[in-house]
């Protein structure tokens, strides 16, 4: 269980890196600080930087291992790490750390974070950092909430996407295709036969997660915002098309909502999930280790893309790394560096094989150990097969209120099915709109 709640941790955090770096950019002969004389040997100054990630113990120990073979790989640069456990406390931090000027270099940013503080114009444009090519070597799905109102305000990172995650057995036991289902009907159909009421058994269970509610209105051709982000979009026939999909399931009594908040709720459909207490559950790609490690020796663990409506959609999650815009041009240059090592081709491939995360560049896609690792298992490739349907979630500043008061009102729906989905759509619609206009 201990394994379980760290991996998820992680995943839900980022909310979810190698060989030597010559010609960096950095002076490797600057002068001490105190500037005195020099010897005829020019001593050798080390540009110091800091680097502020949110992990989960495990993932943090692989985190450090990459930290201290990059100081070892070149004198130019020496990083050190600090681990700040919760996605949510590295952003405050953050917020107070800018303001009093002592910011770390590099940030680790989840998505919609990245948007809120680069908004706010506290993280350097990366344009700056990285050429065209190497900005093109990342897969054009993982630049979605990197590439942000014409910035490069991040380097996708620890990214992945929502998947679907079913047990092949209890889908064959149900007389159902082992390759789950593929659109909103299906899923439907497929929750009810493998609903079991007198085993306490759920064909469907999925979180209260307002990622949900953006994919399913992407998947009915919608959108959330007017391309200005100035004007609610979703209440319309795609937001309650998608209240609809899940209240339909809640009456029939073949979905579940998990107890618990936040990334608790995760934690709880993946537990239900490896018990055998739910036929089909969505969560992060990023949990694919502990899937797999639950389902070992009790059921053949199958992955998809989410189901389709009109079309396939998912939002991609995770991280960014990001560059702090107060800091030194010195700490900007060594940060850069520090990144570019990190998003070298067997640096990328060894993080996504260890963690379960997606490889983010095209290169590390085609490196021996990913093609390896997914010809093994190829339930690993599902998340980066469906980045050729990837949206990038909303952008404006202040979306985690925003966010807050979409997926309350979603769950009231849920919790209430005496609610239709057009009330529950619109009391959403009102409220996001009246901060909406309260920021202009």
């Amino acid at each position: 269980m201990k394994k379980l709640s760290l991996m998820l941790i992680v995943s839900c955090i980022t909310v979810s890196s190698l060989a030597g770096c010559g010609g960096n950019g950095i002076d490797n002969t600057a002068g001490d600080k105190a500037g005195s004389a020099k010897s005829e040997n020019t001593a050798v100054s080390k540009t110091k930087i800091d680097y502020w990630y949110a992990q989960a113990a495990q993932l943090s120990k692989a985190t450090e291992e990459m930290i201290s073979k990059y100081n070892a790989s070149q004198s130019a640069v020496e990083v050190t790490g600090m681990n700040l456990g919760d996605g949510s406390a590295l952003a405050t931090k953050l917020q107070a750390a800018i303001l009093a000027g002592n910011q770390p270099a590099v940030a680790m940013l989840a998505t919609t974070q990245t948007s809120e503080f680069g908004l706010s114009h506290a993280l350097d444009d990366l344009k700056a950092y990285f050429s065209k090519e190497e900005i093109a070597a990342f897969h054009p799905g993982m630049l979605n909430n990197a590439m942000i109102k014409d910035q490069l305000l991040g380097i996708p990172f620890y990214r992945s996407t929502f998947v679907m995650y079913y047990n092949k057995n209890m889908l064959r036991d149900a007389g159902l295709p082992d390759t789950g289902p593929k659109n909103w009907e299906e899923l439907k159909s497929f929750a009810l036969k493998t609903t079991d009421k007198n085993k306490s058994v759920v064909g469907f269970e999925m979180p209260i997660d307002v990622i949900f509610f953006e994919d399913g209105v992407f998947q009915q051709k919608g959108e959330m915002f007017s391309p200005d982000e100035k004007q609610v979009a979703f209440d319309n026939e795609a937001g309650y098309a998608t209240v609809k999909l899940y209240q339909d399931m809640m009456k029939d009594g073949s979905m579940k909502i998990p107890s618990g908040q936040d990334s608790n709720s995760h934690l709880s459909a993946i537990n239900d999930f490896i018990s055998q207490k739910a036929a089909i559950v969505w969560t992060t790609s990023a949990t694919m280790p502990t899937m797999l490690e639950g389902a070992k020796d009790k059921f053949e663990l199958g992955v998809g893309f989410l189901p389709a409506g009109q079309q396939f959609a998912a939002s991609t999650t995770g991280s960014n790394l990001t560059i702090m815009a107060k800091s030194s041009a010195q700490e900007k240059k060594a940060a850069a560096a520090f990144i570019k090592w990190l998003a070298q081709k067997e640096n990328v491939a060894q993080l996504s094989e260890t963690t379960g995360y997606i490889p983010v560049t095209k290169e590390a896609k085609d490196s021996d150990r990913i093609q390896q690792l997914w010809a093994k298992t190829p339930q690993y490739r599902v998340a980066y097969d469906q980045l050729d349907f990837a949206r990038a979630r909303p952008t404006m500043k202040g979306y985690k209120e925003i966010s807050i008061k979409i997926q309350d009102e979603i769950k009231k729906a849920l919790l209430d099915t005496s609610i239709t989905p057009q009330d529950a759509v619109k009391a959403a619609a009102k409220q996001v709109q009246q901060l909406l206009d309260a920021q202009k």
